[in-house]
């Protein structure tokens, strides 16, 4: 059994009902990664504030890393841009339990500038968590965006083709 390092979870917006596990297991040169027990190992470079070069399995990721908030960052390979959710143990612990008790008035807002390419909801409507609620059009990318938890859509702040910048409000969803 492998000494773990360090420990990670992260999400990908696109489906945020999967999770990944990621141990860092040796830290050099090259990096030997777990990922949900499947071990990597991973020539990693870093050759700017965010650009980044990565060798897994003699296949290389030229790949640029912004960071979007506390625990968000995008992700760009090879034009394919994907928003990604990383925290640490004691991060993911709080966030359960803020989770849990997630109730009352919830405010989306945009995680990055761009348009609302469709939405999905009206006022009064029911949602479960994971349902899609609106896409947002950003650096010609769609990205969906999700209901963290269920709710009723009480109030509108953004319409199909308008534009929102970062942190922008989209819509208000009281959580059950």
């Amino acid at each position: 059994m492998e000494k773990v390092i360090t420990t990670y979870f992260a999400t990908v917006q696109e489906c945020p009902e999967k999770e990944f596990k990621v141990e860092i297991l040796e830290d050099g040169p090259i990096k030997k990664v777990a990922v949900n027990g499947k071990i990597y190992e991973v020539d990693y470079n870093q050759g700017g504030d965010s650009i980044h070069s990565m060798i897994i399995g003699h296949q290389s990721h030229g790949l640029q890393i912004s960071i979007q908030g506390t625990h968000s960052y995008e992700v760009m390979n090879r034009q394919h841009s994907y928003q990604i959710g990383i925290m640490n143990e004691l991060d993911r612990i709080n966030s359960a339990s803020d989770k849990d008790s997630a109730l009352g008035r919830q405010v989306l807002t945009a995680p990055m500038s761009g348009v609302i390419l469709k939405m999905f909801v009206k006022p009064g409507e029911e949602v479960k968590r994971g349902a899609p609620l609106c896409i947002l059009m950003a650096m010609k990318m769609e990205n969906e965006l999700c209901a963290e938890t269920d709710g009723v859509v009480t109030e509108l702040f953004a319409k199909e083709g308008g534009k929102v910048n970062t942190g922008g409000k989209i819509l208000v969803l009281d959580a059950k």
